[in-house]
């Protein structure tokens, strides 16, 4: 695209003109997600962020230069959304394999005492008392390790009803346990 052209299409969408805007990204769509591809290994993730540039743009098209570069401020905010999109997926893994660690400990703290072997019995006797299908999801979650997903499959349900079914075992045990909570 030449400058001039670019320059009026700038303006056009200042004014919000539809049209100026599916001219630039029918433009530049295709070229961005292969930008962002680059960074994330992963084409829908890629086409999310740059649909999310495209609505901020046009949200904020009234803000834009009518000098600045076009394709620059695009490729720019393409650039800065994929990198914090990295970084939230770090952060998210992070606190995610932290919870893991933490249960880890949990599991293998070994209790000594009376003290730590009627906790030991509380627990599990709050787990029995779990009604069977409830308890069943529970320990093939957090005894056998299987994943959500790979629960509903073995067991033949949606893994909605698996996430709520582990809502209300964790509920049911919290509640089950209050007293030994330090």
């Amino acid at each position: 695209m030449l400058d001039n052209q670019v320059n009026l299409l700038v303006k056009r969408i200042i004014n919000k003109e539809k049209e100026a805007f599916e001219i630039v990204f029918n433009e530049y769509y295709k070229a961005l997600c292969n930008y962002a591809f680059r960074f994330l290994d992963e084409y829908e993730e890629a086409e999310e962020i740059v649909q999310d540039v495209f609505v901020k743009f046009w949200e904020k098209c009234d803000t834009i230069a009518e000098d600045s570069s076009l394709k620059s401020y695009l490729y720019r905010s393409v650039h800065n959304t994929c990198l914090n999109h990295i970084k939230h997926l770090k952060v998210r893994d992070s606190y995610r394999q932290h919870i893991i660690d933490q249960m880890e400990h949990a599991e293998e703290a070994n209790y000594e005492g009376d003290e730590g072997k009627n906790i030991q019995a509380e627990i599990y006797k709050a787990i029995d008392e779990l009604p069977p299908q409830c308890k069943k999801i529970f320990k093939l979650s957090r005894f056998e390790g299987l994943k959500y997903q790979e629960i509903a499959d073995h067991m033949g349900l949606s893994i909605k009803t698996i996430e709520v079914q582990m809502g209300k075992a964790l509920r049911v045990l919290r509640e089950s346990l209050k007293e030994f909570k330090r």
